[in-house]
């Protein structure tokens, strides 16, 4: 009788102790290319200036109701103002708006120095130049680790501008390549389809790829 192979050894520790290393969860998750907002909320009685943070995990949520949601961090001085507010906008950056990001991103400065913007019918924020813009109010806040999970009830919208949007992959900013050029029509009839599907794939491989130019 052959001697058979011991068993590997099974993992019996609960889920939530086979944690990945931080680090190496950063690096993978920033391998996810996102856009970035700007959330704004106004001001209040005790302190009349506006707030404002930049957010990677803005998303939509929901068409019926309409509804967004983004994750701000717990360690946010700026979201416990815009929560406070019940209210607030989302300003979605362009391809020419790096510095607006850069700083809406950092605390202890007065953000909305020498920023453009006019209220919105809220009366939050809105960025002059952003890609578009979405008011709400805050409809509810859920735990989320060390993040919450804020979801807003669109009430108006903005836009949208012409333009590119503004990316972040891999702690780099950037933004969408050149589509492809479309190649040229070969003559009438079967050819000249065949032609336009070409450039419509062209197209749209140049969306879905999203080749980025670094702009760090």
């Amino acid at each position: 009788m052959s001697a058979t192979q011991p068993s590997p050894p099974v993992n019996t520790s609960p889920a939530h102790d086979r944690r990945p290393d931080p680090g190496l969860l950063k690096q993978v998750m920033s391998s996810f290319c996102t856009g970035i907002a700007v959330i704004t909320a106004p001001g209040c009685d005790s302190d009349p200036r506006p707030a404002g943070m930049a957010v990677q995990t803005f998303a939509s949520l929901s068409l019926d109701p309409p509804l967004i949601c983004f994750a701000p961090a717990r360690s946010s001085s700026s979201w416990p103002r815009i929560r406070d507010a019940g209210r607030f906008a989302v300003s979605i950056l362009a391809e020419d708006q790096r510095e607006l990001s850069a700083r809406f991103a950092a605390s202890g400065t007065d953000k909305f120095a020498g920023v453009l913007w006019r209220p919105g019918g809220n009366g939050a924020p809105v960025l002059e130049g952003a890609l578009a813009g979405v008011e709400c109010d805050l409809e509810t806040e859920l735990p989320g680790g060390d993040h919450t999970i804020a979801i807003g009830r669109v009430t108006a919208l903005t836009g949208p501008r012409e333009a590119g949007p503004l990316l972040y992959f891999r702690r780099n900013y950037g933004a969408l390549g050149p589509a492809p050029a479309a190649p040229e029509a070969s003559g009438p009839g079967e050819g000249r389809g065949a032609s336009a599907e070409s450039a419509s794939s062209a197209r749209s491989a140049s969306i879905s790829s999203a080749s980025l130019r670094s702009a760090s």
